[in-house]
């Protein structure tokens, strides 16, 4: 008998704490990443700078995936390997374009790991079935709220 594999009907959330990185000094804040298996191709990242507003930015998870091993991204959004401090280096990720750009150091271990328990939960070849089709033929259509 076949073993079926399980599926995450949940979303999956990685709190950290980060760091922005200005004029060398660091500033840390905290961060939440959010994985929905309903809409398996993005992370939401949440910034949570003290004392302001939280700031979100909708990530490709196969973008994150890639820049935990190698710089990957283009114009507002780029992420490669650093080295510091945690087991495995940091990640540098850029968020904006010119010249409102912000960038954060993070720990390259525990976003890894995180984004393993994603792709456990949801391989890329099951991505597709996950997708509103409904919705996505709307929005080429030009009719977004059918």
């Amino acid at each position: 008998m076949a073993r079926q594999r399980s599926v995450a009907e949940h979303d999956l959330i990685l709190t950290m704490e980060i760091h922005q990185l200005r004029d060398q000094l660091r500033f840390p804040l905290g961060a939440e990443f959010r994985w929905c298996p309903g809409a398996p191709l993005d992370v939401e990242l949440t910034f949570h700078p003290p004392g302001a507003a939280p700031v979100t930015w909708i990530l490709g998870r196969d973008l994150l995936t890639r820049g935990v091993r190698t710089l990957v991204g283009e114009g507002d959004v780029r992420i490669r390997p650093a080295s510091g401090p945690g087991r495995e280096g940091q990640a540098l990720l850029r968020v904006g374009a010119e010249p409102q750009v912000a960038l954060f150091a993070l720990d390259r271990a525990e976003l890894r790991s995180w984004l393993e328990e994603t792709w456990e939960a949801v391989p890329a070849e099951a991505e597709a079935e996950r997708l509103d089709w409904a919705f996505l033929d709307a929005l080429l259509a030009g009719h977004p709220g059918r």
